[in-house]
């Protein structure tokens, strides 16, 4: 479904917009199935209302640096970002980051790669 949509401009645009929003959701709900957390459970240990959480899992919106710093010094997940021109290859980003990365787009020139672990 999502291949044959990815071909409407504004839908990809979209896809694109949410990219790191979908990669945070996937790291918490994947932390709280590891940790057996409910949503109440992880607001607690982020210092957060539970409907934040639900937000961020859902992907509704994209984390701003001071979220994700939150959820780094909180989880201990590493978030790697790296945003470039896309005329230029990686130089600070670690090939496992590369290769873990959650998500990966182009547009105004530059490319975009959110990697976490």
């Amino acid at each position: 479904l999502i291949r044959g949509q990815m071909a409407d401009p504004a839908f990809r645009a979209e896809w694109e917009r949410t990219a790191v929003a979908r990669a945070v959701a996937l790291c918490l709900v994947r932390y709280r199935s590891e940790h057996a957390l409910s949503q109440r459970d992880l607001a607690k240990l982020l210092d957060m209302q539970q409907p934040q959480v639900a937000r961020l899992e859902r992907g509704d919106v994209n984390p701003t640096l001071e979220t994700l710093m939150r959820l780094a010094g909180a989880l201990e997940i590493e978030f790697t970002i790296d945003v470039r021109p896309t005329t230029r290859k990686a130089r600070l980003v670690t090939k496992r980051a590369q290769d873990r990365a959650l998500a990966s787009f182009a547009r105004h020139g530059a490319v975009a790669l959110v990697a976490a672990g």
